[in-house]
This record gives structure tokens, C-alpha cells and sequence, in this order.
């Protein structure tokens, strides 16, 4: 009767499976539990798979959770995003019943599939007064909708991950939401993320708490080590290496590497900034975040701040997280590679909470 509740969220990436398992001590979340399972790296074409990408997930997990043991049964998910749609679409001020009709509607200009294939969901982020400043009983206000949409085949991909070792799920979102729950929050002003995995880079536009814009492209962790390593005429590995340490590559005068993958993020994010200036004359945007294991990369914060003229700091996913002094260390040196796990986790947090003041 004395046992505490658990709350387990499990962030599946294109590289590895990463767990995070929290409970609440004096009301506060605790780290009891975490781990990664690598997943194989792409197969040489020149030999025979092994196994396909799904069941290396599928074996990897399952050995994920019995390593862990964790105790609860109940998982919030992640997928990756870039096998998602999100979108921020206004509407006129309408009843609750006008605006779902309007929703499913207007999502058909969105999405490329046909509706019963796919996953849809919308939440309605509130009205605001057009930016060409006009107020009033004139005014004609607009109600923000937050749009977001997967193709069930993937839905059931992660579903049928999470039934196979017998667990129940909680939640499954797209990671980006999980990021910005960790590395955001509730924090009043207007960011964006920069989350760089292994195989893409998320940038993520966030309003007071709320996802306002994102998006995906093809350039991650593997791009960059893969442009070091070409660059220097040595191995992945060595680059890999390399690429963690305190060398600056970046902003080195005596060393030139070109990193294609870096540039792209930098275009795409010069584009958000913007076009959001352009929707919000009137506002700012307070800094950029970096995320992902590829944002500790040395020289970046001062390579970012100069291309896009705005702040830029290193997140810190585990600052609402108490965990045992310990593992300083090892929570120093993993840092925002956690992130999604950590948001996937607090939400489960956050649910638990309001089901006992209700």
C-alpha cells in the first residue's frame, strides 16, 4: 500500500532506444530509472540484413525493458517527427462543433492522404486579434489550431511495438512535442528549438509553452561526422570521436571544414525566424535552444548565434529532475540526448497529478 507510482516514458529514435523512468518524492520528480538500447547501424548493401529495421527495434526494446524492470506497466511513447505533419492553421471565431467540421475540412489541403489513413488530431491554442493591429468590437478575431497528423501504418508500428512486451500506452506523440515539454515548458516568451539527432534535425517555434511551427529536414549527427571525416581524410570513427571533443571546427581559423548538414539547419532556421517575424511584427523571439546529442557539438552556440543574430543556449532537459549525486557525471555527459524520454516521462507526471486534485 506503501509503493510509489512509477512513470515511464521510452523516446524511439532512428539510432537508439532511450528509457527514463521517474517517480514524485516530497512532490517533486525523481530519476529512478534510465537507459539506451543502440539500434544496428545501417547495413552494408553488399552483405545480407541480418534483420530488418522493425525487428532490431522490436528485440531491442524488449531487452531495454528487462534490463530496466520498470514498475509500471503504463509507457508514454515517442516517434520520430519526420513521420508526422504539424501545422498551425487560423480559423474565424466559431462555436466548439463549427471549428471540428472546419478542422477536418481544411486538414484535406495538408495532408497528402486520404483521411481514413491517417491519424489525425487538432488542439485549439486560443484567438488572438490579427497582426495588422486592428481591435475592437470591429476586429475580426482568429482562432489558432494546432494541427497534427501521422499515417496509421506508423501509428501501428509503435503501437504494435509497446503490445508485443505486453505493456499499455499512455501516450504516443510525435517527439517534438516530448522535447519541448522537457526543454521549455512553461516558459514565458518565444524560442526555438534546435534538436539535432542522428538522422534529421527538428527546429520547433514555441510560444508561451506552445508549439507554434515545425519542422523537419534530412541533416543530423551522422552528416556531420560523416563531412569530418571526408574533410580530414580519416575514419567515421576517429570523426565521430573527433566530433565530441573540445576541437572547434566550427570557428577554428586554422581549420576549414564545411559541414552541408549544419548549413541546412542554419537556412531553415533562418526562414522560421523569418516568417515568424512576419506573422508577429510585433513580437521577438528570446533565444535559440539547442537539443539533441549533436548540440554539445563544440563552437556551435557561437556558430548559430552569429548566422541568426539571436541568443543562443544549450538546454537543459534535466532541470526540473532530481536524481542522485551520483550521477552528475553520467546526467552531465548524456545531457539533452535525453530529451524526449524526459518529456514523455513528465507528461505521465503531470497527468498522474491531475487525476488526484480531481
Amino acid at each position: 500500500m506503501f509503493a510509489k507510482e512509477r512513470f515511464l516514458g521510452v523516446d524511439f529514435g532512428t539510432e537508439s532506444i532511450k528509457a527514463v523512468e521517474l517517480e514524485l518524492r516530497g512532490g517533486h520528480p525523481f530519476l529512478v530509472n534510465y537507459g539506451e538500447a543502440l539500434l544496428s547501424a545501417p547495413h552494408d548493401s553488399r552483405k545480407p540484413a541480418v534483420r530488418s529495421f522493425r525487428e532490431d527495434v522490436a528485440i531491442k526494446f524488449r531487452a531495454l525493458l528487462e534490463r530496466l524492470q520498470p514498475e509500471t506497466r503504463s509507457i508514454c511513447i515517442s516517434m520520430p517527427s519526420f513521420l508526422g505533419l504539424i501545422s498551425l492553421i487560423e480559423f474565424p471565431e466559431m462555436t466548439d462543433a463549427e471549428l471540428e467540421e472546419a478542422v477536418r475540412f481544411e486538414a484535406r489541403k495538408y495532408i497528402p492522404s486520404a483521411l481514413e489513413d491517417v491519424s489525425l488530431s487538432w488542439e485549439s491554442l486560443g484567438t488572438k486579434v490579427p497582426a495588422d493591429g486592428e481591435s475592437g468590437a470591429g476586429a475580426h478575431r482568429k482562432t489558432e489550431v494546432l494541427l497534427v497528423a501521422a499515417l496509421n501504418k506508423d501509428v501501428w508500428q509503435y503501437e504494435g511495438y509497446v503490445s508485443s512486451v505486453g505493456y499499455d500506452i499512455k501516450l504516443l506523440e510525435l517527439e517534438t512535442f516530448s522535447i519541448t515539454r522537457s526543454v521549455i515548458g512553461s516558459d514565458p516568451g518565444t524560442f526555438l528549438v534546435i534538436d539535432i539527432g542522428a538522422r534529421a534535425a527538428n527546429l520547433i517555434l514555441v510560444e508561451e509553452g506552445y508549439v507554434k511551427k515545425s519542422r523537419s529536414i534530412d541533416a543530423g549527427g551522422r552528416d556531420i561526422t560523416r563531412s569530418l571525416a571526408e574533410s580530414l581524410n580519416i575514419s567515421v570513427d576517429r570523426a565521430d570521436t573527433l566530433k565530441k571533443s573540445a576541437k572547434d571546427f566550427l570557428n577554428a581559423k586554422d581549420v576549414a571544414v564545411i559541414f552541408p548538414a549544419i548549413e541546412a539547419i542554419v537556412n531553415e532556421a533562418g526562414r522560421m525566424v523569418e516568417s515568424w517575424k512576419t506573422t508577429r511584427p510585433e513580437g521577438k523571439i528570446d533565444s535559440i535552444v539547442l537539443s539533441g546529442g549533436t548540440g554539445r557539438l563544440t563552437g556551435l552556440i557561437e556558430y548559430l548565434s552569429k548566422k541568426l543574430d539571436l541568443p543562443v543556449k544549450l538546454s537543459d532537459p534535466w532541470r526540473s529532475i532530481s536524481y542522485a549525486p551520483i550521477l552528475q557525471p553520467k546526467i552531465e555527459l548524456i545531457g539533452a540526448s535525453f530529451s524526449a524520454a524526459i518529456g514523455l516521462a513528465l507528461y505521465a507526471v503531470t497527468e498522474s497529478g491531475k487525476k488526484k486534485r480531481d
